[in-house]
């Protein structure tokens, strides 16, 4: 049986269509290029009734079952869902992106309950607690991730960078696509104000920097705990910086080329997969500078366009070949 055909009998209980939700943060802001959009033509490929919602239209009734307002897929249609035991819900929110801090907050403990009530829910509501800041990356082996210290004191975070022997990266604790992160050096004259606008709002980070960001960054996908492999591809997409920014994201003009994938690689998803898998974060990416994790993305990793083009396969397609055996 091939996956599709497999993907298609699992999707059908007892002769019932079941449903996948991908929770967002905004329906409206899903581009075909995204990994999102992508995931969605997987599952509607696999057998599923495939709708996508707003984190802010969950809810649950005097039943106590979730309920989502969502967008069916393909046709556009919306739809007031009950959620059920086997349905399938993929999360694929940004809350470093939104303001409505508390509406992502009350979504996870939504997901939780329906996870309670037999929705397999991925990645986990709990395990994605943990990680929503980057204060998860302590985590991970000190060998495979930089120097850093988490502090809302600014003269902790001074002597941090003046007492480092070259660069440093401050960057808010919770935040997304490179966003207020500013490299720094030891006696910097706009210390104290970059300092002051990271702490505003929060918890900052003080991080060595480490002079291979010249080269860009690494995304490596991990999926159960491995790379995100297929055939002898493995979905690794390197983020170059363009003119003068030191950053690689590609939101702030990184430019993404084919990365091959090293026997450090290897032994940095090795190092941390075990981890991933014990919190269920069953799909999640790790940003790699050098040989060390700067960042693991854990609510909607992406950059699969990119490495679908650069190796000629269907990383999604893999992806929700997991997700769909896991619920059944």
């Amino acid at each position: 049986m091939n996956p599709s055909t497999h993907g298609e009998a699992l999707a059908h209980y007892r002769g019932v269509l079941m449903k996948c939700v991908f929770l967002v943060n905004d329906v409206a802001d899903i581009d075909p290029s995204m990994t999102t959009a992508m995931l969605l033509e997987s599952a509607q490929n696999r057998g599923f009734g495939v709708f996508v919602g707003d984190v802010a239209k969950l809810g649950v009734g005097v039943d106590d079952a979730v309920r989502v307002r969502a967008i069916r897929h393909p046709d556009q249609s919306e739809h007031d869902l009950v959620l059920h035991a086997g349905d399938l819900v993929v999360i694929r929110t940004n809350p470093g992106r939104d303001t409505r801090v508390g509406v992502h907050q009350a979504g996870l403990d939504l997901m939780a309950l329906a996870q309670h009530q037999g929705v397999v829910v991925l990645n986990e509501p709990a395990g994605l607690r943990r990680a929503t800041s980057k204060l998860y990356s302590t985590r991970i082996p000190p060998a495979f991730r930089p120097r850093a210290l988490v502090s809302r004191d600014p003269a902790v975070l001074r002597a941090f960078v003046d007492r480092g022997a070259a660069a440093s990266v401050l960057k808010p604790l919770s935040g997304t696509r490179g966003t207020d992160v500013f490299k720094v050096h030891p006696g910097d004259p706009n210390l104290g104000q970059i300092i002051e606008v990271l702490t505003r709002g929060g918890m900052a980070i003080a991080q060595e920097f480490l002079p291979e960001a010249a080269d860009g960054d690494v995304r490596v996908m991990v999926l159960d705990g491995e790379p995100l492999r297929v055939g002898d591809a493995v979905a690794v997409v390197r983020r170059k910086p363009t003119g003068t920014d030191f950053r690689s994201n590609v939101h702030v003009g990184g430019e993404p080329v084919a990365a091959e994938f090293t026997p450090r690689l290897r032994e940095i998803v090795q190092a941390v997969g075990p981890l991933l898998m014990s919190d269920g974060l069953r799909l999640c990416g790790l940003d790699v500078i050098g040989d060390k994790i700067i960042e693991i993305n854990v609510f909607a990793p992406g950059g699969l366009s990119d490495a679908n083009r650069f190796y000629g396969v269907d990383f999604t397609g893999a992806i929700m070949d997991s997700f769909v055996a896991k619920r059944s």
